[in-house]
């Protein structure tokens, strides 16, 4: 029986996944704080999530999938405050929430079963800060409620970093000069001007951290997490923060097992919007086949940094019409088993080894490319690959648009497309402008789309 080996952030090493509930897994992502367009670092986070997902059905398990958004947030009411109706955030964050669906949708990523807003989850947050502050891990400022970090014995267990270091380079919220300890964060930002949500406090809004603790709470009662995932930065000061609010209020761990997705670099530097080197996702999608800016991140292993550049996802938007070319018109087969049992006795047995031994889907796509000549002289791998590419990495290939003249096309017409296909795939743009040519000759014009 084929089991998930996943590397925990928290424990550094790579070990079997067991869920707390056999065949059962509740698995939850960091969402968007939409306060502007979603980057590319954005869409790699949320590949690597998806991918986990995939192979987590492939491999039997039931699961629920949930993906929050942070929609109130200081980012948001700064840009709010600058139209007709400055307290109405959810005019900001609608069209870039709208713009983040499309765009997953545009790169393969299968929808959460559940996408919490903050603002829908209000309640639930005010009750866990009142757990906190009858347990004494919370206390208050004039409007604001504050988490006493040095209550809590745990702190940094998933970060393994020196406190102050951390406590230097942590974002800086709500900046009060008579905390109790430098690095205790603001559970509850309140005011006196009766805005936003009333609570035993005051009229108020949450803090940044709060939010994940009460959702995840919200839809895993009584029990951990068998996932928490995110992007790298997010694991000091927010899963930090998370796991110290969370487990003295819940009397259990917050997750089993954290996967996080590494950095972005571009130009040697980190992505950021401080140092204004973001690319914009929308922006790459329409420039390129957005599923070959999928392929470009499974190409490298989901845990290690990785560095931008426009040559190298060329370079993969080319790979994926070389799939393409072989594969947009076959059938894919019907699953009638598991899909971790559908590619015995072939490569792709071992793809889906390197898949679930902690997402290697660098490996598993090299074995794929390795193997291509192969595939081309097989229609059952043919099959099998195109389900494999399709279920498991996301990669769909599309069948080819057909035209009622193309429906009586001959096996030598069928056989130069495929043959220009190729031609295009690897640039070679003399030969398949001759095929062009040889086909126009024989009575079909070509016209060129992007898939």
């Amino acid at each position: 029986m084929k089991q998930l080996q996943l590397t925990s952030t928290q424990t550094g090493k790579k070990s079997l996944f067991k869920s707390v509930q056999p065949g059962v897994v509740i698995m939850y992502g960091c969402g968007i704080t939409p306060y502007d367009y979603s980057h590319i670092g954005h869409a790699r986070s949320a590949i690597t999530c998806d991918t986990l997902v995939r192979v987590l059905k492939a491999l039997d398990y039931k699961v629920m999938y949930i993906r929050n958004v942070t929609d109130v947030d200081d980012k948001i009411l700064i840009k709010a405050a600058g139209t007709e109706n400055p307290y109405d955030f959810q005019e900001i964050t609608k069209p870039y929430i709208e713009d983040f669906d499309n765009q997953m949708e545009l790169i393969g990523c299968l929808k959460p079963m559940v996408e919490p807003l903050v603002t829908e989850h209000i309640p639930e947050i005010i009750n866990l800060i009142g757990i906190l502050m009858d347990r004494g891990y919370a206390y208050r400022i004039e409007h604001d409620i504050y988490y006493d970090i040095s209550k809590f014995s745990n702190y940094c267990k998933l970060s393994h970093r020196n406190l102050d270091d951390l406590i230097a380079g942590a974002r800086v919220e709500h900046k009060k000069d008579d905390k109790r300890n430098p690095g205790d964060f603001v559970l509850w930002k309140g005011n006196d001007e009766d805005l936003f949500w009333q609570s035993p406090w005051g009229y108020g809004r949450p803090g940044w951290h709060i939010e994940c603790s009460a959702m995840i709470d919200t839809y895993c009662k009584d029990r951990p997490l068998d996932i928490h995932a995110g992007g790298a930065d997010l694991i000091f000061p927010h899963h930090e923060n998370e796991i110290a609010q969370s487990e003295p209020a819940f009397d259990h761990d917050l997750a089993n097992t954290w996967v996080h997705t590494a950095m972005l670099s571009i130009d040697k530097e980190k992505m950021s919007k401080s140092l204004g080197n973001i690319i914009i996702l929308h922006t790459i999608t329409k420039e390129v086949e957005p599923l070959a800016l999928r392929l470009y991140f499974l190409q490298h292993v989901y845990h290690t940094p990785m560095h931008y550049s426009s040559a190298s996802l060329e370079a993969a938007e080319k790979a994926f019409y070389k799939l393409h070319a072989v594969l947009s018109d076959v059938v894919m087969p019907k699953i009638k088993v598991p899909l971790s049992k559908m590619f015995y006795g072939t490569f792709l047995d071992h793809a889906f080894d390197a898949m679930i031994d902690d997402l290697n889907t660098s490996k598993a796509l090299g074995l794929i490319f390795e193997n291509l000549g192969e595939i081309k002289k097989s229609k059952e791998l043919q099959q099998l690959t195109k389900l494999f590419l399709h279920e498991l990495l996301g990669l769909a290939m599309k069948p080819q648009e057909i035209t009622e003249d193309q429906e009586e096309m001959t096996p030598e017409v069928a056989a130069l497309l495929l043959e220009r296909e190729e031609a295009r795939a690897e640039k070679n743009w003399a030969r398949a402008d001759m095929l062009r040519d040889k086909l126009k000759d024989l009575g079909y014009e070509v016209v060129d789309r992007k898939s």
